[in-house]
This record gives C-alpha cells, structure tokens and sequence, in this order.
C-alpha cells in the first residue's frame, strides 16, 4: 500500500509541474501579446481563458489528490472542506465548457457547411466568443451555487441528527452522492460534451469530404486547408481521449465503484488538464516557438550549473 502511495504522489507532480508549466505559459505568452498589441484574436482569448481555468484546476487537483493519496479510511477522505469542493467543482466545469469553444471554434473556421445556420455561425463566431465565455463563467457559477445549497441542507440535516443523539459518519455529506448532486454533476459535464462531440463529427465530415475532393482533382501534396484540417483534428482526437478517460475516471470516483482504486481516478483526472494543453502547446506554432526557446535556455542553464 504504502508504495502506491508514493508511486500515486510522484505521478501527481509531474502532472502538477506539467500543468502548472504548460498552463502558465499558454498564459504569460497570450497576455503578453495582448498587452503589446492591445488586442487578443478569438482563438487567443479562448486558450488563455483555458490555461486560466486549468491553471487552477490543476492546483485543486493536486490538494484534492494529495489528500485522497495519504488518506487510508473514508473517513479520512471527507476531510476535504466544501469549499475546496465547490471550487473543484466550478473550475472543473468551466475548463470543459471553454475547451468545448475551443472545439467548436475550430469546427467553424475549418469546416464547409452550406446550411444556412453554420453560414450564420462563421460570419459572427467571432463576435459570439467573448458571449460564449462569460456564459460558460454564469453557467459554471449557477451550477456550483444549486451545489453549495444540496450541501448545506444535507449538513444542516446532519447537524440535527447528531444533537438529536444519532451516531453519523463525520463529512458523510462530501460523497454522499444524492440524486440532486449527481444530476447537477452530470448535466454540468454532458452539456459540453455532447457540443463538443457535435463539433468533432462535423469537423471530421467536413475533413473527409475535402479529401475526398483532393484526390479527384490533383495528386500533389496535401493544400493549406487540409493541413489545418489535420493539425485540428489531432488536437481533438487528442481531446476526445483525454476527455473520455477523465470523464470516466470522474464518474467511477464519484460513485465509488473502486472504493480501493479511488487514488488511481484522481491520477487519471489529473492527467487531462496537463497532458492536453501540452498537445495544444505542440500544435501551435507560436506556442510552440516559445516553449523551444524556454526549454533551450532552461538546458543550457542546467549545463552551466553542473
């Protein structure tokens, strides 16, 4: 047991220095063309919302996960406050949504649809970006203010219990997992995913046709639109796999299914914030040029010191 532990803690810092890194450099690189140029473009202001709101998750992650790895009895496990909780829960919330913009951005301004609605949607996209983020903020915030309500009135029964003289389980109220909070879970991370999986399909139809077309009319290398193609479709494929493992691994440690594994889904769940921004990373140039240079110079002054 006691070397999962600590196999379990190194796992969640290399994630947690993984992420934090990746995350703050999507920031620091963003922000600072934005306060050069006094503007960020749509797809800018989606990744750094992105790396703000993982940023953070990252760092709930790792509390949460820390506590969950020494931890040994249940008991011991609801340790966890309920705002720690609450604020897992909002900032876990609003990264999918905005990931799930990110998608959608990408589905837009790739993809060539002729129904009048996506028309619609790749004419005013960009203005609907800033909208489409404050929403996520409102809807991510609503949720976690139903959440904080489901909590304090399963507290205030359980206060009631115990002067009443009823012997009860200390914080049963974190994973006790009620119909309200499992709704309120589930319609808080289905929502984006199925907009995400939408957008996936459409992409991925709008990148087979365009093949498809390629190859009647030339034989050359792949164009300009088809690379883009590409590049968008790993980055989602990529997103699929880790939204999928996290999604799961999230459900089986709400509702305990491995009460013995619980520490495994939270190494699982920490994987995603980490792991995808540094496939984003990869797959932006600009993001990438900067991330050569810092990983250059972070060598070479690891050679100088040795």
């Amino acid at each position: 047991m006691f070397p999962a532990i600590i196999i379990g803690l190194i796992i969640l810092g290399i994630e947690f220095i993984t992420g934090i890194i990746a995350n703050g450099l999507m920031i620091i690189v963003n922000c600072s063309e934005w306060i050069r140029n006094r503007k960020l473009s749509c797809c800018d202001m989606i990744l750094t919302s992105l790396g703000i709101s993982r940023f953070f998750l990252q760092c709930m992650l790792m509390i949460n996960g820390t506590v969950f790895q020494l931890s040994t009895k249940m008991n011991e496990q609801c340790a966890m406050s309920k705002t720690l909780t609450v604020l897992w829960m909002f900032l876990n919330t609003l990264s999918l949504w905005f990931a799930t913009w990110l998608s959608v951005f990408y589905c837009v301004k790739i993809a060539n649809f002729c129904q009048p609605l996506f028309l619609w949607l790749k004419r005013r996209i960009s203005g609907l970006v800033p909208q489409l983020l404050m929403g996520s903020f409102l809807v991510s915030l609503v949720t976690c203010l139903l959440f904080i309500n489901a909590i304090a009135r399963k507290y205030i029964d359980h206060s009631m219990n115990t002067l009443s003289g009823n012997t009860t389980r200390g914080c049963q109220y974190t994973f006790d997992l009620s119909s309200r909070f499992f709704i309120l879970s589930m319609l808080g991370y289905s929502s984006p995913f199925i907009i995400f999986i939408i957008s996936s399909v459409l992409l991925i139809i709008s990148l087979w046709r365009h093949s498809k077309r390629m190859e009647k009319t030339t034989s050359s290398s792949r164009d300009t639109i088809t690379e883009a193609h590409v590049r968008a479709i790993k980055g989602l494929i990529s997103f699929i796999f880790f939204y999928i493992s996290y999604f799961v691994a999230l459900v089986i440690f709400l509702l305990e299914l491995f009460a013995n594994f619980l520490s495994l889904w939270v190494v699982i769940m920490g994987a995603y914030p980490s792991g995808h921004t540094v496939i984003l990373i990869l797959g932006n140039p600009k993001l990438k040029r900067v991330a050569v240079r810092v990983l250059h110079y972070a060598g070479c002054r690891l050679m100088l010191y040795q």
